[in-house]
């Protein structure tokens, strides 16, 4: 596992190495708005099983993803008035839209974030990055890239590149709203009250 630390004077060069890895199928960890999270290209499938080999997740808990903005996120799924209205009002934020993918007979949850550095990288590399927390499956959250490394130093699988932004403040998950019909219907209940 390759660290790179974030700092004014890196942060471009640490935006560019994430998207280098990223667009050659790689894994990173990265700060959001909550814990760090585990991304990859959302659109190379095999960087998503990667995702998944590492996190020690089951195949069939579905991934959310990061978008860089809103017309982003509607290639990807649609939105009904009242999603679109929570986008509106609470993007960039810790707000999952659980939504139905257009390519797909499926849902996608979608996020645009409010850490800069974030949606920096999603920006930069253009397409969606997964988002899922940085930790093996049933363990808690990471809050830094210590407890990241700790939890994945034993594994077979590991990330290619952790961005250390140093120790997080601990945060409320987000929340995560499914588009149902016409309506809303909450998830997870976090920091926003919907």
């Amino acid at each position: 596992m390759k660290k790179l630390s974030i700092t004014n004077h890196s942060r471009q060069e640490v935006i560019a190495e994430a998207v280098k890895v990223l667009k050659q199928g790689g894994v990173i960890v990265y700060p959001t708005e909550t814990a760090y999270g585990l991304g990859a290209d959302f659109l190379n499938s095999s960087a998503v099983k990667k995702v998944y080999r590492i996190k020690g997740r089951g195949f069939e808990k579905k991934l959310s993803v990061l978008v860089g903005s809103l017309s982003m996120a509607k290639k990807l799924v649609g939105f009904n008035r009242k999603s679109l209205a929570l986008a509106g009002k609470y993007w960039p934020g810790p707000l999952t839209l659980v939504l139905p993918r257009l390519d797909k007979l499926e849902t996608l949850g979608a996020r645009l974030s409010s850490n800069k550095l974030a949606t920096a990288i999603v920006r930069k590399l253009n397409r969606p990055l997964t988002s899922t927390s940085a930790n093996l499956s049933g363990k808690p959250e990471c809050y830094s890239s210590a407890c990241v490394k700790q939890q994945f130093k034993a594994r077979k699988y590991q990330p290619d590149l952790i961005i250390d932004a140093g120790r997080l403040p601990r945060r409320k998950v987000s929340t995560v709203v499914q588009a149902a019909g016409d309506g809303l219907k909450v998830l997870r209940r976090g920091k926003i009250i919907v």
